[in-house]
């Protein structure tokens, strides 16, 4: 049952970081994404490749994508402010 939860939360993070225009918001759905990925990781005893994926995923590539957003502000990207 927990198994079948997180996928769809998996799911429903993914369609989202699809259907957002805001990049920021956007990479806050992708990192969740990411950590349910881990969890399910986790759940199905692969718990070598969850450690390496949660570090590889929720760090390095969030960090990276953060800082590509950043740069992109010097070539015009405006943030959508509500």
């Amino acid at each position: 049952m927990i198994i079948e939860l997180f996928l769809v939360l998996f799911l429903v993070s993914n369609i989202l970081v699809i259907m957002e225009d805001d990049l920021i918001r956007a990479l806050v759905f992708l990192a969740l994404a990411s950590v349910f990925l881990i969890l399910l990781l986790y759940l199905y005893r692969a718990t070598d490749v969850a450690l390496a994926f949660s570090i590889v995923s929720t760090g390095a590539t969030t960090v990276l994508f953060l800082a590509i957003i950043k740069k992109l502000e010097r070539f015009g990207y405006e943030r959508k402010r509500l």
